[in-house]
């Protein structure tokens, strides 16, 4: 079972307390919530919280604790709220239930539609047994239902179990583009997929124009004598293209792997291929609470949330929105259909020491801080794991979003996603002693960390960090650190690339943009250190004087003012000038192909050190023997210091 990391941390409470209070899940509502007469649920609890004048500490004694409702707290500023575990323990917040009852499955009809191979295998439960009425849907974020096995998420029946089918024509009437037709019509060449006629609620996922952008859609209808698929309404925004990829999903007939599962909802009944090793007494749950959160914060200052888990719900785990000076310490979050925590229009808001895993969405989504003033929201994530994430949506999903003025995210661990870890949509963020690993295992077009198409973004700082095995991409590739689309002015210092970057792209990957600064950073075995997608000067100008760019440089900010330009000097210059200038300056590379693809000599280069493949014995050397201070002086770059990244009690060199 999920366990939260544990770090020490000091409380924000004061020592002149006014209350404290204690739930238990063997206490009772009626009691007093002392430490020997404890509350018994957390709604009552938190309740209880909310009235209360003066400072709170309510602790929480060991066990599981299923929430029907919302907990919200509001309002509640002047005073210091502790919400924590008691010392040592571990209480579990929980939206999921245990399924009971598992037995082979009799029924001929539904053995009737399973592949041979999969009839003795399959068994099937009475989600109604185990307390769940609401069974939830498949393939949208509202309200979505999954199962897990051990804590492990299981697959819902699909086909191909693994990878990709390729679609035969799109069959639109109505063209979008030169590629693309607006109607979800297409053919396909399976013949298996002809036998998904019969399913009362099939869907497909895949990517349908472009590998960036992916979408679930429900079958509306599959004629085997054209051989072509029918999708319903809405269709994907960017329309459908020959030879796209997909695979089908929640088909009871192609339940037939260990792990997949599939839910008839008119019967109530769950039908699971149960994995080797599985015995009745493992702890097989299912998502079940379907509230928008599980903990809401609003309104409220000097708050702090100390070592709890969430876990187990269809939507997401918290949200803080509008609050001030509130932390989250040492608390885990797993197994939810949407995201770990959002916060919204908040300052000085802490996460340390924290563990977000196995999520359908996102980890952290935040909003905050102001870009035209420059005043900082006040982010701080440190010593946080985020693993597992963007398991349902499968493109724009990071383990770390953020819009705004005011980040700092340092001595985490990101690892487990098909496509980026970190989107920055803003200003002033500084990410250092961070491990970004494993990335980009499906989509396209990506890096571990994505800045996209705004040229007012700036003062975003990432450092001693290391990024490893980013290797995706479809077409275009993936990266370590991508800036996008005249994403200019940002500095990537003395960080680590080990077996980063796949196709059209290097470990950094910067599409148009300038003034970015490249320096100091070690790339070993690498596609290429730096890739380039330079841009034109007609197509820079247009984009500047566009209405919508215009609009972010000069109305959503103003880049021209000296706030703006004192702050960052390169805005002093007339943005028409040096397109596609970057400084890349001081870099070893080991080991790579190339150190640089598609430099056209625009970009101004200084003291970068490439070691090729076959040229030196030194290859064979790991990459440590690189990061020593003594080999890295001898190549012109300052010490890197790499044993300090990842979290505390974590490192990401063994």
């Amino acid at each position: 079972m999920f366990c939260a990391i544990s770090i020490l941390a000091g409380s924000i409470v004061s020592a002149q307390e006014s209350h404290v209070f204690h739930v238990s899940p063997k206490g009772n509502d009626n009691s007093p919530g002392t430490a020997l007469r404890p509350w018994k649920t957390l709604e009552h609890a938190i309740k209880r919280v909310q009235d209360s004048h003066g400072d709170v500490r309510l602790i929480i004694e060991d066990g599981d604790y299923f929430l029907t409702a919302t907990l919200e707290l509001k309002d509640i500023v002047g005073r210091k709220v502790s919400i924590e575990a008691a010392p040592g323990q571990k209480p579990q917040v929980r939206g999921d239930r245990r399924l009971k009852g598992f037995s082979p499955l009799k029924d001929r009809a539904v053995l009737s539609q399973l592949q041979p191979q999969a009839r003795t295998k399959v068994l099937v439960a009475d989600l109604r047994a185990s307390g769940i009425k609401d069974f939830g849907n498949p393939c949208s974020r509202e309200n979505l239902f999954d199962l897990y096995w051990k804590g492990q998420r299981a697959t819902l029946a699909r086909y191909p179990d693994a990878g990709f089918l390729k679609s035969g024509k799109a069959l639109g009437q109505t063209r979008v583009d030169d590629v693309t037709l607006k109607e979800g019509l297409f053919s396909y060449e399976e013949d298996r997929i002809s036998s998904w006629a019969m399913e009362k609620d099939g869907w497909i996922y895949g990517y349908f124009r472009w590998d960036w952008s992916d979408q679930y859609e429900k079958i509306a209808g599959i004629e085997p004598d054209t051989k072509s698929v029918t999708l319903q309404e809405p269709w994907h925004y960017y329309g459908y293209k020959d030879g796209f990829r997909f695979y089908g999903i929640n088909l009871l007939c192609e339940l037939d792997s260990p792990g997949e599962y599939y839910v008839d909802r008119q019967k109530g009944k769950l039908y699971w291929y149960a994995p080797e090793g599985y015995s009745k007494e493992d702890e097989v749950t299912a998502s079940c609470f379907n509230g928008d959160f599980m903990l809401s914060m609003t309104d409220c200052s000097d708050v702090e949330i100390k070592g709890l888990t969430f876990i187990g719900g269809r939507g997401n785990a918290v949200k803080l929105e509008k609050v001030e000076r509130v932390s989250l310490l040492d608390v885990g979050i797993c197994r939810f259909g949407g995201d770990a925590l959002q916060i919204v229009s908040s300052k000085d808001v802490s996460v340390d020491g924290c563990r977000f895993e196995t999520l359908g969405h996102s980890g952290i989504k935040s909003f905050g801080g102001d870009r035209k003033t420059l005043e900082k929201a006040g982010y701080s994530i440190t010593n946080t794991v985020i693993k597992d994430f963007s398991l349902f949506k499968h493109t724009y999903e990071p383990a770390v979003f953020f819009s705004g003025c005011g980040l700092t995210i340092a001595h985490c661990d990101f690892s487990g996603s098909s496509s980026s870890a970190m989107r920055i949509d803003g200003s002033e963020a500084l990410i250092e002693y961070n491990h970004f690993h494993d990335l980009v295992k499906e989509s396209d077009d990506q890096g571990g960390l994505d800045m996209y198409f705004n040229y007012g973004y700036r003062g975003v700082v990432v450092r001693y960090n290391l990024w490893e095995n980013i290797l995706g991409g479809s077409l275009h590739g993936a990266a370590g650190v991508r800036f996008d689309d005249m994403i200019s002015g940002q500095l990537v210092y003395g960080n680590i690339f080990n077996n980063v970057g796949a196709l059209n792209f290097g470990a950094v990957q910067i599409h148009g943009g300038k003034d970015n600064v490249v320096d100091n950073n070690v790339f070993y075995k690498c596609n290429s250190a730096v890739s380039f997608s330079q841009w034109s000067e007609e197509r820079w100008n247009s984009y500047l004087d566009s209405e919508g760019v215009h609009k972010q440089l000069y109305e959503d900010v103003d880049i021209s003012s000296p706030l703006y330009t004192e702050r960052y000097p390169d805005l002093r210059r007339d943005p028409r000038d040096g397109v596609n200038r970057n400084i890349v300056k001081n870099n070893l590379a080991i080991g790579c192909p190339v150190l640089f693809f598609r430099e056209n000599g625009r970009n101004k280069l200084q003291n970068n050190s490439a070691l090729f493949l076959g040229e030196s014995a030194e290859l064979k050397k790991p990459l440590e023997y690189y990061l020593d201070p003594e080999v890295l002086e001898s190549f012109g770059l300052e010490p890197i210091p790499y044993k300090e990244i990842g979290p505390e009690g974590m490192k990401a060199f063994l």
